[in-house]
């Protein structure tokens, strides 16, 4: 059953007494779907005068909020009083409802609106609702609704089954061969294995110094070169400036004139 026009109406019949304000507010998010059309709440709203927020929520656009009387006071004169209001909403017409509550009470009332011409009624509750109550709704909605949980397969271990199991490794040789092997080695061969392991360090020395030598010289300019010493470099060349006798510029030209030559022999 679903709404064609405007001149369709919902009635919305709330039970103030068990159900709170945030339900009421969540109810009136989803009658939207039905509109455009005259959409009732039925409460009493005198009941709760403390409910300052039912002032901001009754100026909502689009629904018309009805105060009903009790005939009688007592522990189920609200029950009795929605049900004598939606007892005249069915009489006047009204075929959709949402009925928000958890009161197993209220299945009296949906017998009643399917009694001659049945109605679509969508009830609002907590999950503590019944079976029962929730079997006399065409629809029950969870207040607060559920998150829905994302189901995910697991995964096995890292492994697809969709690929083939890999090999198993060769198995490694005994570690006793191997400890065998090495000690029967003669002794020439290991220092021949020295000497090649010596040849090869000295090459890569050679490989070095050619490389040094490729490198573009860098230009220096003329005149005084200021460098920044360690202090314990610096206390060396004063003590061996004393020793010898000599300038601090002669002392630093002759050590670096030896060091160059050296490195040009290397």
């Amino acid at each position: 059953m679903t709404l064609d026009s405007s001149t369709e109406v919902v009635a919305i019949l709330y039970d103030i007494e068990n159900a709170p304000f945030e339900m009421l507010n969540y109810t009136l998010g989803k009658a939207r779907r039905y509109q455009p059309c005259r959409t009732i709440v039925v409460s009493d709203w005198e009941a709760r005068p403390e409910q300052k927020r039912w002032e901001k929520l009754m100026r909502r656009p689009g629904f018309t909020f009805r105060q009903i009387s009790r005939t009688y006071q007592g522990k189920n004169s609200l029950d009795s009083a929605i049900y004598d209001s939606a007892k005249l909403l069915y009489d006047e017409g009204v075929r959709r409802f949402f009925i928000i509550t958890t009161d197993s009470d209220f299945v009296k009332i949906a017998e009643y609106l399917n009694s001659d011409t049945p109605s679509y009624i969508i009830g609002v509750g907590t999950k503590q609702a019944s079976e029962t109550l929730r079997n006399a709704y065409d629809e029950f909605m969870v207040y607060p609704p559920e998150e829905k949980k994302t189901v995910r397969k697991a995964k096995t271990a890292g492994k697809d089954e969709n690929k083939p199991e890999s090999k198993p490794a060769k198995a490694a040789k005994p570690v006793k061969a191997a400890k065998e092997n090495k000690s029967a080695k003669p002794v020439q061969e290991v220092k021949e294995g020295m000497t090649a392991k010596t040849g090869k360090t000295t090459k890569t020395a050679k490989a070095v110094g050619k490389t040094k030598q490729q490198e573009p010289a860098v230009s220096l300019p003329e005149g005084n070169l200021t460098v920044k010493l360690p202090r314990t470099l610096r206390e060396s060349l004063q003590e061996r400036q004393t020793a010898e006798g000599v300038s601090m510029d002669e002392l630093v030209t002759y050590l670096l004139m030896r060091g160059m030559a050296r490195w040009v022999e290397d």
